[in-house]
């Protein structure tokens, strides 16, 4: 039988999702090492090979994680694999994309400015199959080089080698956007780095920070949804935030961009801390968000939270020790008026901290989604205070507490959810009273 019979036409295919997890500089969320200061990325996402939709994950460590001196302080501050990390990422949803299958992309620090590249490529020459990776490599630099000179022959050279893959009717936009969807499911981020991150007192290299040459504040049409959540108070000028800005044609699509300012520094928002009360709430917001696209492990992300602090207390780790002491400062700005190209909130549990100054307008203010109201409430029934000599043991009491519940949330088939923990009750009664309101309001 030829190939050509032996394929199945696309309608007749299990759409699946491909979920490519971009971690921090120096951060290895699969080592045995340091489980308390895991960051946010890959946690909590449900590793279904099961239908109706299938989901299969790459978790990327990130740059610089690798054991030995030169992988950790050579290759974490220069960023010299952040080419082969984009190339490993985008080869993952090439080698295993079908068209019809959706796209989730998240990532932490220069993990984050990974992530985002991935997408801008996905954009750019749409999927290539395996076959056309061959050429990656040579449009990765193509890319670069376009992003960085100022010579005008050089840019029309380089221009003349994309064209065929950028093109409408080019292998890789033929692929993934056939059917004239978003080609990208969601982006989502923890403070994304695009920087080396290391300071220029140090490097003595201003130009090291911009050795990347892409444009990566515009948030590419092709994507449908894109979270980004932001570090109030990380004042490292060589660790300044990447903002998403939204195009006039993504929003007359119906795209969806959210950028929500939290309370902590860098690692605060994406995690690595052994006390993570702020980076809990930062996970918290992005599984929210994404929970209606993408099977979540529930039991799991019950699991994690082990305060130490009452709600949005914790004070934010301070940034500049070490190396960094002789960084220079920043302070990070968070919005007085409503963007519509950045699309600024800021998270309610800002207004928790003890020595918040900050005066935020009400209609900036992040309203909790049920996820989120779930962890508020139980919050006070997991805090156990820091205690040297009384190690917490939150995650002993969690399991007695635990019950199997009806999360009122149900998969792509129809079958009920229930899940072993707390969050799956609370869920399910916010949920409720959810409906219930509006059910009154449409009598109404």
């Amino acid at each position: 039988m030829s190939l050509a019979k032996a394929n199945h036409p696309a309608s007749s295919r299990i759409k699946k999702r491909i979920v490519v997890c971009c971690d921090g500089t120096w951060q290895d969320g699969v080592s045995e090492e340091n489980r308390q200061s895991y960051t946010n990325i890959l946690v909590g996402i449900s590793l279904r090979t099961d239908p109706a939709i299938p989901q299969i994950v790459l978790y990327q460590s990130g740059i610089g994680s690798e054991k030995g001196w030169y992988s950790e302080y050579i290759v974490g501050t220069t960023g010299a694999t952040l080419g082969d990390k984009v190339e490993e990422a985008y080869a993952f949803i090439a080698h295993n994309y079908v068209p019809g299958d959706e796209i989730f992309l998240f990532g932490f620090s220069r993990g984050a400015y990974t992530a985002r590249m991935v997408a801008m490529f996905i954009g750019l020459i749409g999927v290539l199959d395996r076959t056309d990776m061959d050429s990656f490599a040579s449009l990765f630099l193509a890319c670069q080089k376009l992003g960085k000179t100022d010579d005008a022959d050089e840019k029309l050279a380089l221009q003349a080698q994309l064209d065929p893959w950028t093109q409408r009717d080019s292998p890789g936009k033929r692929r993934s956007e056939s059917d004239g969807a978003f080609s990208v499911k969601f982006v989502g981020v923890f403070d994304t780095v695009g920087s080396v991150g290391l300071p220029e007192e140090i490097t003595r290299r201003p130009g090291l920070k911009n050795i990347f040459g892409f444009n990566d504040r515009r948030l590419g049409e092709h994507v449908e949804f894109a979270y980004q959540a932001l570090a109030l108070n990380e004042t490292r000028a060589d660790f300044d935030c990447c903002k998403w800005e939204q195009t006039p044609l993504g929003v007359q699509r119906g795209q969806k961009l959210a950028q929500c300012w939290f309370t902590g520094s860098h690692a605060d928002i994406g995690g690595g801390y052994e006390q993570h009360d702020l980076a809990d709430i930062t996970l918290f917001w992005m599984a929210a968000n994404v929970a209606d696209h993408l099977s979540l492990d529930y039991a799991y992300l019950s699991a994690l939270p082990q305060p130490t602090c009452p709600y949005g207390q914790q004070p934010a780790h301070d940034p500049s020790k070490g190396i960094f002491a002789l960084a220079n400062k920043t302070q990070r700005k968070v919005p007085s008026t409503a963007d519509t190209v950045t699309c600024e909130t800021i998270h309610p549990s800002v207004l928790k901290q003890p020595a918040e100054s900050i005066t935020v307008q009400s209609h900036l203010i992040h309203q909790l989604l049920p996820l989120e109201i779930a962890l508020e409430k139980q919050w006070p029934t997991l805090v156990t205070p820091v205690d040297a000599s009384s190690p917490a043991t939150p995650l002993a009491v969690l399991g007695k507490r635990a019950t199997r519940q009806d999360t009122g949330l149900t998969t792509e088939s129809g079958k009920r959810i229930h899940e072993p923990n707390w969050l799956g009750k609370m869920v399910h009664e916010i949920t409720s009273s959810i409906q219930e309101t509006i059910e009154v309001l449409q009598k109404d």
